[in-house]
């Protein structure tokens, strides 16, 4: 009976601490505005009817034992203990016995069942007000203040439920194993608030977030394991004289409270699994004794182990301190120490590698997608007249601006909604690095879904005012060929706009745009068969356009040789005609800008179609090497614009003589180096030229070398001539019949002396003298 009145008064004791509890923690709330505290204070209020109720059961057994002292006095009085003994099951005759059986029976069952409702209840309650309100108010004041009030009670509590706990080993006051053990589950939560409002008075309320999120947690399950106690207690034997176990007493509570009888179990378990003490060996008993302090060791490491980071090459750690950011200084490279876990928290972020995202796709539905074929190696073949995509991915529609039809002014072209746009499938790749991890981690909630949003709306606004293939004059701030030769172009300006948007200028997202690239661009599978007519259409055009070319070519050829050096000539005579123009309209200012004007828009057609051309070429695979000819003439035709230019913007400057001079030094240069047909025909001219010339100077000389002789003696000198062309002009057969007439060759000598007397006398030699030249 003393056992009973002890357990009744620890009972009563524990209700009155319990109560303490509830009005500390009630205050704290208060004080601090913590909800944590407020969504926690259900469970010690639990608690206090659960010791209540405890301290009544031993009430009713001590009287129960009380009343059976009493009979076993009586019947030692009276000599009737036999007949006692045999009646003692009757609780007919015993009212306090009746009374107990009937609180243990009833009363206990129907408190499982209230306390088990008011445990789902409170939570319940407490996860929809959660749920609906902040947890934690947003200043937290009297934090630490409102920590040491229920670090105080939470400490006693503790002593307490370990002193009932203990006490509970005794049979008599087994009762106290469930009060102890709920007390002691409250004196855990009292320390997990503490913390909560410690971490939250220091700016972070991570932990009092989750403090108060457990809590009704635990009670929901606490609640289940009631009922299930209650439907087992139904159905489970009582036998006279076992101890019975209420089923308001938790064995999961038990399990926090004495987690010894773990081990305990696990002993007997093995001792009966292998058919002898292992419990008494030497080595369980070593595991048994070395149990804690392993264990304390293990966490001591695992905390120590956790103080540690090794941060790789590439890679960045910021530091949280209760869930709160530390600072702005982030862990580099190298191993690196901060605080050890719950302080500190270390989270990574790839700054090193380069992240991908993909724009223009779409999830594939596999019972929509449309098989891809494939060749023997298993290739996969990508053909506009099939829907296709990227990495499991279908490609989407884009719209993309229609321009202007020929002959059609803007106001046609903006009633005419029909052609307004075009639809495209363009997939655009996105790679970013981040820079700056506190801006890419805590800017915003999802930052890479952000950098996606930002980008496609770019995209998608860029497009909007593109062109498929042909760019449109007077609009050079519109994008154009953004499907053919506008690709590059159309990227780099995608690259700037999206790192304009996501920079320190825009949302400041802490990301790096390292690239943007158009990897695919084509019309629709329905419509490719039209598109096809069309690029058809343009191949034609194109060669119709080289066969012109190539004609243009052979005639440049046949003019200079080398069609290069012949554009050049005639740059070089353009640039003459052009400086000699303006120096002529220098005294006239309006006349002299007209012709400017005219010249430099001439000028600027000129270097566009230079540079498609040589885009163009280098698409189709040209080197720079085999297009030096249209570098030089585009060089050229820059330097041409850049001078008129200067020669518009200040006449009075400009040297236009000199360059006219260039220009003709130029044109002499070019037409020293021309080998076509004109440059054939001037060099037969100029041979036929030299050739007369020098006939007619030997026909001179020859002349001069003649007169004197006829000067000296003209019938010498015609006699002669008529010998020399006699000699030239009878016949050969003639001549021998001649030679063969002895007078005749005789006559022929004496003519020749005749003739050379005739000589002498001119020249005044006497006769007979020889030739002294």
């Amino acid at each position: 009976m003393e056992n009973q009145q002890r357990g009744k008064n620890i009972a009563l004791i524990g209700a009155a601490l319990q109560t303490v509890v509830v009005v500390v923690m009630l205050i704290v709330s208060r004080a601090t505005g913590s909800r944590a505290v407020l969504a926690g204070l259900w469970l010690p209020v639990g608690g206090v009817w659960l010791w209540l109720l405890t301290a009544l059961l031993f009430y009713a057994r001590q009287l129960e034992r009380q009343e059976a002292l009493e009979l076993e006095e009586i019947a030692a009085t009276a000599g009737q203990q036999t007949s006692i003994f045999e009646g003692q099951n009757d609780l007919e005759s015993r009212p306090a016995a009746r009374r107990a059986a009937f609180i243990e029976t009833w009363i206990v069952r129907g408190f499982t069942l209230v306390f088990a409702g008011y445990h789902a209840a409170m939570a319940w309650l407490m996860l929809g007000w959660l749920g609906e309100s902040p947890l934690t108010s947003e200043a937290m004041t009297n934090g630490l203040m409102g920590g040491a009030f229920l670090v105080l009670v939470g400490f006693a509590a503790f002593l307490f439920s370990q002193y009932s706990v203990g006490m509970a080993k005794v049979g008599e006051w087994r009762l106290l194993r469930a009060t102890g053990s709920y007390m002691l589950v409250s004196a855990i939560y009292v320390a997990a608030l503490c913390v909560g409002l410690i971490a939250a008075s220091q700016g972070s309320a991570v932990i009092d977030r989750v403090v108060a999120w457990v809590l009704p947690i635990i009670q929901l399950v606490f609640a289940a394991e009631l009922v299930i106690n209650f439907v087992l207690d139904l159905y489970r034997p009582h036998m006279p004289g076992q101890e019975h176990r209420p089923p308001y007493d938790s064995r999961l509570f038990n399990l926090v409270a004495e987690p010894g009888r773990v081990g305990h179990s696990i002993a007997e378990t093995l001792n009966y699994q292998f058919g002898f003490e292992v419990s008494r060996t030497w080595f369980y008993e070593l595991v048994a004794k070395a149990f804690v302090p392993l264990i304390f060791f293990g966490v001591i490491v695992m905390l120590l182990m956790s103080s540690i980071v090794v941060v790789d090459e590439g890679e960045e750690y910021v530091v949280k301190r209760f869930g709160k950011l530390a600072g702005t200084e982030t862990l580099k490279p190298g191993l690196r120490v901060k605080l050890p876990w719950p302080i500190d928290t270390a989270e990574r972020f790839d700054t090193g590698n380069i992240h991908e995202i993909r724009l223009g796709l779409q999830p594939k539905d596999e019972a929509d997608a449309s098989q891809v074929p494939h060749t023997r190696e298993g290739e996969y073949l990508l053909l506009w007249s099939q829907e296709h995509g990227l990495g499991g991915e279908l490609e989407k529609d884009f719209l993309i601006g229609s321009p202007p039809r020929s002959g059609m002014d803007r106001d046609e072209q903006t009633d005419s909604a029909a052609t307004a746009v075009n639809i495209i499938k363009l997939v655009v790749l996105i790679h970013y690095q981040v820079n700056h991890p506190y801006k890419f981690g805590y800017s915003t909630t999802d930052t890479p879904e952000l950098l996606q949003s930002i980008a496609e709306q770019e995209m998608t606004k860029y497009c909007a005012r593109a062109t498929l293939q042909e760019p449109l004059s007077g609009e050079e701030d519109r994008p154009d060929a953004i499907m053919t030769t506008g690709r590059e172009k159309a990227a780099e300006r995608l690259k700037e706009l999206i790192q304009k948007r996501v920079g320190p200028e825009g949302a400041d997202l802490g990301v790096n745009i390292t690239w943007v690239g158009i990897v695919s661009a084509h019309p629709p599978a329905e419509v490719t068969p039209e598109f096809e007519k069309v690029l058809q259409a343009e191949r034609a055009q194109d060669e119709q356009r080289y066969e012109a070319e190539a004609d243009a070519s052979r005639i440049l050829a046949e003019v200079s040789g080398n069609p290069g050096e012949a554009m050049q000539l005639y740059l070089a005579l353009r640039r003459g005609e052009v400086f000699g123009r303006l120096a002529r309209q220098r005294g006239n200012e309006v006349a002299y800008a007209l012709s400017a004007s005219e010249a430099i828009r001439e000028a600027n057609q000129q270097v566009d179609a230079l540079s498609k051309e040589i885009r163009r070429e280098r698409l189709l695979g040209r080197t720079d090497v085999d297009l030096r000819a249209q570098i030089h003439l585009w060089e050229g035709y820059q330097r041409f614009l850049k001078n008129l230019q200067a020669a518009k913007a200040k006449p009075a400057e400009a040297d236009l003589q000199a360059k006219i001079e260039g220009a003709e030094e130029d044109v002499q240069k070019l037409f020293d180096r021309l080998e076509g047909e004109p440059a054939t025909l001037i060099a037969e001219a100029e041979a036929t030229s030299w050739a007369r010339v020098l006939r007619e100077q030997t026909a001179l000389q020859a002349y001069q070398r003649k007169l004197k002789p006829f000067l000296a003696s003209p019938q010498a000198y015609k006699f002669d001539r008529y010998m020399d062309v006699m000699e030239a002009h009878l016949p050969g057969m003639l001549k021998y019949v001649l030679g063969l007439d002895r007078d005749r060759v005789e006559l022929r000598l004496n003519l020749e002396q005749t003739r050379q007397d005739a000589i002498d006398a001119a020249l005044g030699r006497p006769g007979g003298e020889p030739d002294s030249e």
